[in-house]
């Protein structure tokens, strides 16, 4: 039976809310036999379709992770505290054994399954085997026995003898020594230790281009006008419209702005949920439940009265824009719409002041500036290696940016002796710019290890465009078994290192940064996206169907392992994620989000239940004039937390947290809590990022006084109405350093904020103050920095819009 996976298109994944509804603790229902009841129609419509058969089919990719995986379940089903399934002392055990002795031998020769046919045969008959076992083991768990000889234990340890006879010889082939030395040569195939992957946007041509449109944008018809950037996939469109959207002028002269990606599919309430979590990055949570027209009305309202900029990204027809039209109100204040196409008549001609401008081709010295640029950022002399070959290159890619760019990642993960023969490979075609694109593909996705192959392949799961919370792409990994362990690291760490091995190589785009350190949220390029989607089908990782109602129609393929559900009606999958009392505990579970907390339940009894959880987000529901305690310390391995209150007017509430001292990061919203309260955050020993926002307290005056924040290094304060933020007169000629560790410091939309406190000079790594909103605090900045150059500290930047 396929493992259905479902992406409904609703709210953006990277924002602070999720697409899911939230989830009243009471009604919990960790079994979720609802959606079982959905999984067996599925599996009814696809049994009925493909019948049973001798064939089998199974995905090649990330063999070994799979093996790993299903070596993890079988030690699951056949341990003594699983005694409800019965596999106790069943001959599944001697699959077991001999899977784990399999799984040794082929180890030794995993680098080799694409270099030599006799490797590969055996490899693709162990995955088939284990493939064949996990069925086995599954219809054994739900009593829906296979009749298939196939599927016996005899046969499967039959073929495992076979297979072990065959690994054994050629692993002591003295013939695969120097192919194994050749291929360990040729590609560098994970990151080192703590390696990071080098964000490294060059952005090569196009110079005229953008003084051009920037000027169009600040000056001009002081009506609403749309800049039209049109061009073939992976000419630079997006990166051209990035740059400009992101430039300092820019971004002064607009008062507000967003960014918005259309795609082929889409809905008109996401697209305007995309605008307006841009306008505010934390929205109230009954915007998340309004109606299209709603929506419509609120984007109105927050742009009236404003210069703003809207980018449209990657608009296939003029219905998207007819949507949004009425949503972006005509002040006569200079306001402007940038839209990016493939396709040149997409933009309404009474809007443009200008030609749309159609993106050249990057001339051949442009080319090897941008791959000189990707593989040796600051150099200008380029290794005798990289000259040798450059004529080639720059025929090849034909100045289409994106295929540079992929081809630098590829370089990057060779040992330069053997770029000539790969790009030589590659030249002998002569094609169009989209088939060489796609030819590079290939070549990239060949040269992936097979464990990175399977998760960027993944990518084809999601809507076009998707943007992906990086947290929650990394679990998916892991709950696939796509995620090799170590012994070292967690699941969750790996695949880290995964996603930033990927992103070393040009194959997924950091559209979003952490705060800190790392990447919050990322996309792939359509090209790539449409490469994950065919190859993904080719190698059976995956199979897609566009709606819920289009599985009658499905030809599907037999032993289908992983049906992909787009669908954009939630409503096919509500009323599930009860019968709290019965579940077992889920030690492994890493991350739960859009939990919603009762104080009046037993929230000690739920929390309880996935003991071993690094990241939560949960909402609180509270009542104004009762008073609330509500200890969370049982989460002794908590990293992340964010907590928002349903939504029950402004009032103060009454509440004391008990936080978990292994509390990294920190969001509170819309809690009400007098500042006071501030000390149960204040000496947290591990917290880094704090992120108050939108009245989780209330009160005009914070005066620090016990809490000290000691590994502070992110600080956030928004939509609060302080006016006075001080240090304790106590220690007023102290010199007491409240933020010892302070990086970064952001203030947004708190308008009467008037003071800030002068001691935050005294911290030597503050470097950034980010102020938006705040009128008032000009002197208080002006202060702080003057501190900052008394105590010999120059680098402070405050940075205000």
């Amino acid at each position: 039976m396929p493992k259905p996976m479902w992406n409904v298109p609703g709210r953006d994944r990277d924002r602070d809310h999720d697409f899911e509804p939230c989830i009243q603790a009471k009604d919990m229902d960790i079994v979720c036999s609802e959606l079982l009841e959905i999984i067996k129609l599925i599996d009814a419509v696809i049994t009925e379709k493909c019948p049973e058969s001798s064939s089998f089919t199974f995905p090649t990719t990330n063999g070994l992770g799979f093996v790993d995986s299903l070596l993890e379940k079988m030690m699951d089903v056949t341990s003594s505290e699983a005694g409800s399934i019965a596999l106790i002392d069943h001959p599944i055990q001697k699959v077991q054994e001999q899977l784990v002795c399999l799984r040794s031998l082929l180890w030794k020769i995993v680098e080799l399954q694409n270099e030599d046919e006799e490797v590969q045969a055996i490899w693709n008959r162990l995955v088939g085997v284990a493939y064949r076992t996990e069925f086995l083991i599954d219809s054994l768990i739900t009593g829906n026995i296979l009749d298939s000889s196939s599927m016996s234990i005899h046969s499967i340890l039959e073929e495992m003898n076979i297979i072990k006879a065959a690994a054994l010889k050629i692993g002591d082939s003295e013939r695969l020594g120097g192919k194994v030395k050749e291929v360990t040569k040729r590609f560098n195939h994970m990151p080192q230790e703590g390696s990071k992957p080098i964000v490294n946007d060059v952005v090569v041509g196009f110079e005229d281009e953008t003084a051009s449109i920037i000027n169009g944008l600040r000056n001009g018809s002081r009506q609403v006008t749309i800049v039209s950037i049109v061009g073939m996939p992976g000419c630079g469109k997006t990166t051209l419209a990035r740059k400009v959207y992101n430039d300092s002028s820019v971004k002064s002269h607009f008062y507000e702005r967003a960014w918005c990606t259309i795609s082929q599919i889409y809905q008109k309430r996401n697209l305007l949920l995309q605008i307006l979590t841009c306008i505010e990055s934390k929205l109230p949570e009954d915007v998340f439940k309004m109606g299209e027209e709603d929506l419509a009305l609120q984007v109105k309202r927050r742009l009236l009265k404003n210069r703003y900029l809207i980018v449209l990204d990657d608009v296939w027809d003029i219905d998207a824009w007819n949507g949004l039209e009425a949503s972006f109100p005509d002040d006569g204040n200079g306001s402007r719409v940038i839209l990016t196409s493939r396709l040149r008549g997409v933009a309404p001609q009474d809007k443009l002041d200008h030609e749309p401008y159609s993106l050249r081709q990057l001339t051949p010295n442009e080319s090897w500036d941008l791959l000189k640029g990707k593989l040796y950022p600051g150099q200008d002399l380029a290794p005798p290696e990289l000259c040798e070959i450059r004529q080639q290159v720059v025929e090849m890619c034909q100045g289409l940016p994106l295929t540079v760019v992929i081809l630098a990642g590829i370089l990057s993960r060779m040992d330069r002796y053997g770029w000539k023969e790969a790009v030589e490979g590659l030249s002998s075609r002569n094609v169009s710019s989209t088939e060489q694109c796609t030819a590079t593909l290939e070549l990239s996705y060949k040269h992936l290890p097979d464990t990175l192959k399977a998760c960027f392949l993944y990518f084809g799961a999601f809507p076009e465009d998707h943007e992906h919370n990086t947290k929650r792409l990394i679990s998916l990994w892991v709950a696939e078994g796509l995620v090799q362990k170590t012994q070292l690291k967690r699941s969750e760490d790996v695949a880290n290192d995964y996603l930033m091995e990927l992103i070393s190589r040009s194959l997924v785009i950091v559209s979003k940064p952490r705060s800190i350190d790392g990447v919050k949220a990322c996309r792939i390029h359509d090209l790539l996206y449409e490469f994950c989607v065919t190859k993904a089908k080719e190698e059976k990782l995956l199979q897609r169907v566009r709606r819920y109602d289009d599985l009658s129609a499905f030809t599907v393929p037999c032993y289908l392992r992983r049906l992909c559900i787009i669908d954009s009606n939630p409503e096919h999958f509500d009323n599930l994620s009860d019968n709290l009392d019965n579940s077992s505990q889920l030690r492994d579970l890493d991350f739960l989000s859009c939990l919603s907390l009762d104080p009046e339940e037993n929230i000690s009894k739920l929390l309880r239940k996935f003991p071993n959880i690094r990241k939560l987000r949960c909402s609180v529901n509270l009542e104004p004039d009762v008073e609330y305690h509500v200890a969370m310390d049982c989460l002794s391995q908590l990293e992340s937390l964010s907590l928002s209150r349903v939504l029950y007017g402004y009032q103060q509430f009454h509440i004391d947290f008990q936080f978990p001292l292994s509390i990294k990061r920190l969001t509170l919203t819309y809690f009400g809590m007098p500042w006071r309260k501030m000390a149960a955050i204040g000496n947290l020993p591990n917290l880094e990022v704090l992120k108050l926002l939108r009245r989780s307290f209330e009160g005009e005056i914070w005066e620090m006084e016990v809490e000290k924040f000691p590994n502070v290094r992110f600080l956030k304060l928004a939509s609060l109405n302080i006016v006075k933020w001080t240090a304790s007169s106590e220690y007023e000629y102290e010199d007491q350093d409240y933020f010892p560790r302070l990086q970064k410091l952001v203030l947004e939309s708190c308008d009467a904020l008037q003071e800030i406190p002068s001691c935050l000079g005294n911290s030597s790594t503050l470097e950034i103050i980010e102020v938006s909103k705040c009128p008032s605090c000009t002197s208080s900045l002006e202060e702080i920095q003057e501190e900052q150059r008394s105590n010999g500290y120059t680098d402070l930047k405050i940075l205000t819009s």
